[in-house]
């Protein structure tokens, strides 16, 4: 894979490329599997929209590190059937706690 080519995942919530402010930038671009940020994920300032009274930035994805997640690559059908055995797990816990 070219390392200039977009990042793609299809197993990314919330994906926001926008401008934010720097703090808002954490709910964006959360892998769906383990719900914390994308280790691909950067958050920077490349347009220099930031001022000394307030810091803006927008999410980056980096290839090179997406790279190094185990479901980089993963089709949805993959990610899906995931959610769906993680989901089935749950469900089979909490009617067991109910008994």
């Amino acid at each position: 894979m070219n390392k200039k080519e977009k990042f793609n995942c299809p197993g990314l919530i919330n994906e926001n490329y926008e401008y934010h402010l720097s703090e808002d930038c954490s709910s964006f671009c959360k892998c769906t599997i383990t719900g914390r940020d994308c280790i691909g994920k950067t958050v920077q300032d490349p347009e220099y929209q930031s001022s000394q009274f307030f810091s803006r930035g927008k999410v980056v994805m980096e290839v090179a590190k997406g790279e190094k997640c185990p479901l980089y690559g993963a089709s949805k059908e993959i990610i899906s059937s995931v959610l769906k055995d993680r989901a089935e797990r749950d469900l089979k816990e909490k009617l067991r706690n109910l008994e």
